[in-house]
């Protein structure tokens, strides 16, 4: 599957600042809430050195707070204090209080271990300072506010996924966020080996390679569908480290996920029709257009394919387009039911779908087909409604102007629609 870049939705919606950096301090993601509290635009800092902007950071202890979370894995925290901000921001909130300046609270996440990137989380926790300046005058409310002002550790379990298993994968202990992402109890958790969030869609090769990263003390990072406590499917972006006993050897790994579900809806929605759930045109276009500029010969090696509808107009017309739409998606699932799971399948428009058979002569496609167009004519709309379809089919010949093998397979189709319908024509 080609990968499909996307704004990172969720950072940018989030009420606090997020940006990406490596040990140079080199600045790769810039949030919309930076944007606005800083003045800096994204296209203005990113690929730059945050030194330019903000040269009264102190780097020395700003680069071992970002290389301790590399090493280890988990984040750390950089302090501030009313004298000493990491960045200077002027607060936008309307106050009577004498704090102009935001105070912070900043973690730094390990991102991409091995390209040296941390993630610089930016909390606003001016609001919590003002009443911690209010305690020297209110003793009653200490406690209340103590709670509110408790130690890093606490901010970290609110704000960040994390579990850490035992060197074969038995959760020794999770973050409160993990447990309500996941919506389970932390006592349920601890003792269970982690493959209990596993989804079958991820394929065993995925988890062969984490785990042969990690036991070969590596670092790994990918993509990862879990499920939660009710069954719901989640995407999340997985970064497992190895955690070293004192001898070097390796006794723990601690995992940070951050959610991508709306993420990879959103791509999903980009390349599904939203009828039939088959791939959309651009997908396949996407794919052939691939195909041909690489020219790699195991993937050049198809047969290009177009199924019509035969008189769908008519249905439409006679039974009206909830008919045809329910006609649509039978056909759809009569194609992806009976074709390999190699073949890729997409509504071209209309009535019209578009197959790529891979690695089949024109013989073995035509044969392929015949079988499917019988599957398409044993469907029945509300039991009574035949359907048939005709197809299209030419092999593509490598170097081809795509064009060319699109006029073939539509001369092809041409053919069967005017030779009687509900058959298979090759070109």
């Amino acid at each position: 599957m080609i990968a499909l870049k996307y704004p990172d939705i969720l950072l940018d919606s989030l009420e606090n600042g997020h940006m990406i950096i490596d040990d140079k301090f080199i600045v790769s993601y810039w949030n919309r809430w930076l944007s606005i509290n800083t003045q800096i635009p994204k296209g203005e800092i990113i690929g730059k050195s945050l030194k330019e902007f903000y040269p009264e950071i102190n780097y020395k202890v700003f680069y071992r707070k970002i290389r301790t979370a590399l090493v280890i894995g988990t984040p750390t925290f950089y302090d501030t204090n009313s004298s000493t901000k990491f960045i200077s921001m002027n607060r936008n909130k309307v106050t009577t209080s004498s704090l102009k300046l935001m105070q912070q609270q900043v973690t730094i996440s390990p991102y991409i271990l091995h390209e040296n990137k941390v993630m610089v989380s930016i909390y606003d926790i001016s609001e919590l300072f003002e009443a911690k300046l209010l305690i020297k005058k209110e003793i009653v409310k200490v406690s209340r506010l103590n709670d509110k002002l408790e130690a890093e550790k606490e901010i970290i379990d609110k704000n960040i996924m994390m579990v850490k298993t035992s060197f074969d994968g038995i959760i020794i202990d999770v973050s409160t966020l993990f447990c309500q992402f996941f919506e389970f109890e932390k006592d349920f958790l601890l003792g269970k080996n982690i493959s209990i969030f596993k989804s079958p869609d991820i394929p065993e090769a995925t988890y062969k390679e984490l785990w042969w990263s990690v036991k070969n003390k590596k670092s790994w990072s990918g993509e990862l569908k879990n499920k939660t406590s009710s069954g719901v499917e989640k995407w999340v972006q997985t970064r497992v480290t190895p955690i070293m006993d004192e001898n070097g050897e390796l006794s723990e790994f601690s995992a940070v996920y951050h959610d991508i579900t709306n993420e990879k809806l959103l791509a999903q929605l980009y390349i599904t029709d939203p009828l039939t759930k088959l791939y959309n045109r651009a997908r396949f276009d996407e794919v052939i257009n691939f195909i041909v500029k690489h020219q790699r010969k195991a993937d050049t090696d198809f047969i290009l394919v177009i199924a019509d509808v035969d008189y769908f107009k008519s249905i439409n017309d006679t039974y009206g387009h909830q008919v045809g739409d329910e006609a649509l998606v039978s056909v759809a699932n009569s194609l992806k039911n009976s074709l390999r799971e190699d073949d890729l399948v997409a509504r071209w428009g209309g009535e019209e779908f578009v197959i790529m058979l891979k690695n089949v002569t024109l013989d073995e496609a035509k044969m392929i087909m015949e079988k499917v167009r019988e599957s398409v004519q044993k469907i029945k709309i509300n039991d009574t409604i035949s359907i048939t379809a005709s197809f299209g089919l030419t092999k593509y010949i490598i170097g081809e102007d795509t064009k060319k093998t699109f006029k073939r397979v539509d001369d092809a189709l041409y053919e069967a629609k005017n030779s009687g319908r509900n058959r298979v024509v090759i070109k």
